[in-house]
């Protein structure tokens, strides 16, 4: 995640990539195997850059699809050239612990995405969360320059925390988050790329990647939840970020979670550097760090389990066995002191249910067509740890 938040990641994937599905895709997760975590099942497949995940009275996941972008050129600031459109969406699958290899069923559409010429690691409708399936959805977007966006995102869209209801087209405008960003309260100048959402009782946290802080939505009200100062620790004691004024990596808040205490789990990218990625547990006012876990790889979604253990989905982390050399991804479930992994390609979003069934994101920087054809398409598994 750069600051101008632009860009997810910066991984060049070659033609080169093999598919990769599940063993035993089709095997009944049911039952838990004792010596590990299942076999993953593919829930659906088809998706275009699948995110943040919400799990809705224990019988409804939401996803949010970042898109594949669309025919308006853009170019970003990297210097890559992407495209804008209505592409980016929320789809549901309904009873997912049980649904096996289903296509999308998009029940909000429209949402505004910029992506590669390829539809390829997108950002747009980053964030999506519910209180509850007859309540409204809230879904995050990620910012752009204005000037560089065409109508109506630019307008209606941009950098918004926004609300809709299943079939409607009418977008609501819950609040500006990159509007508040610029009072800057990181010190590190304007940068937004508000990128995951949680609906609580009485509003909602967004996590902005790129302003380096969680904030609290009330109403239309914007306050400031929590603001992360720059990780400086191994790799990232002898660098800058984001000028020499600010030493250390930038932490990057990419995913939020909250456990039965109503504390606050968010997981931070840590500027991708290899190892310093890091997840916070923060009291229900966002004033006190409660724990730290560290020594993880990009992390890009965490989850807190009835139990308590901790999952966390590692975005670049290095595969144990991975089918080729240029796929990476790792989800780590974390229970007293225990880290037990598995492979899983580029995983983003992560829940998990009553019944301890862990649902992911998978292949999250991909498009519908895939990163090397349809098994490697946008997907969400599911398996028991």
């Amino acid at each position: 995640m750069r600051r101008s938040g632009y860009v997810l990641i910066s991984v060049a994937l070659g033609a080169g990539v093999v598919g990769l599905s599940p063993t035993g895709a089709a095997a009944n997760d049911q039952d838990h195997a004792s010596k590990g975590p299942s076999k993953p099942v593919v829930v659906v497949s088809g998706l275009n850059n699948p995110r943040q995940l919400s799990l809705v009275d224990s019988d409804e996941l939401l996803i949010a699809e970042a898109g594949k972008g669309g025919p308006t050129p853009i170019t970003t600031p990297e210097g890559g050239p992407s495209g804008v459109g209505g592409t980016g969406s929320i789809s549901a699958v309904y009873r997912p612990q049980r649904a096996h290899d289903t296509s999308p069923h998009r029940i909000v559409t429209g949402l505004m995405s910029i992506a590669a010429p390829d539809g390829s690691f997108a950002i747009g409708s980053d964030g999506v969360s519910a209180r509850s399936e007859h309540g409204p959805i809230y879904i995050q977007e990620t910012y752009a320059p204005p000037a560089l966006l065409p109508a109506p995102f630019n307008t209606k869209q941009d950098g918004r925390l926004l609300s809709a209801r299943p079939y409607s087209s009418h977008l609501k405008v819950v609040a500006n988050i990159s509007r508040f960003e610029k009072t800057d309260p990181d010190g590190k100048g304007f940068d937004s790329d508000p990128y995951a959402v949680l609906a609580l009782r009485g509003g909602e946290l967004v996590a902005d990647a790129a302003g380096n802080d969680v904030l609290w939505v009330h109403g239309k009200h914007v306050s400031l939840f929590h603001v992360f100062p720059n990780v400086r620790t191994g790799p990232c004691a002898s660098q800058f970020d984001p000028d020499p004024t600010h030493p250390g990596c930038n932490f990057v808040p990419t995913s939020l979670a909250t456990d039965r205490h109503g504390h606050v789990y968010v997981g931070g990218l840590v500027s991708e550097v290899p190892g310093q990625g890091r997840v916070v547990e923060l009291s229900s006012d966002g004033r006190h760090v409660l724990h730290v876990w560290s020594g993880f790889t990009t992390v890009t979604g965490v989850a807190v389990g009835h139990d308590g253990a901790l999952y966390v989905s590692q975005l670049l982390a290095p595969e144990a066995a991975p089918p080729n050399p240029q796929v990476a991804g790792v989800l780590t479930r974390v229970s007293h002191g225990k880290r037990t992994n598995v492979d899983l390609p580029f995983p983003a979003g992560v829940v998990v249910n009553d019944d301890n069934q862990v649902f992911v994101s998978a292949w999250s920087v991909a498009s519908e067509a895939g990163l090397a054809g349809p098994s490697t398409s946008g997907q969400v598994w599911r398996l028991r740890f």
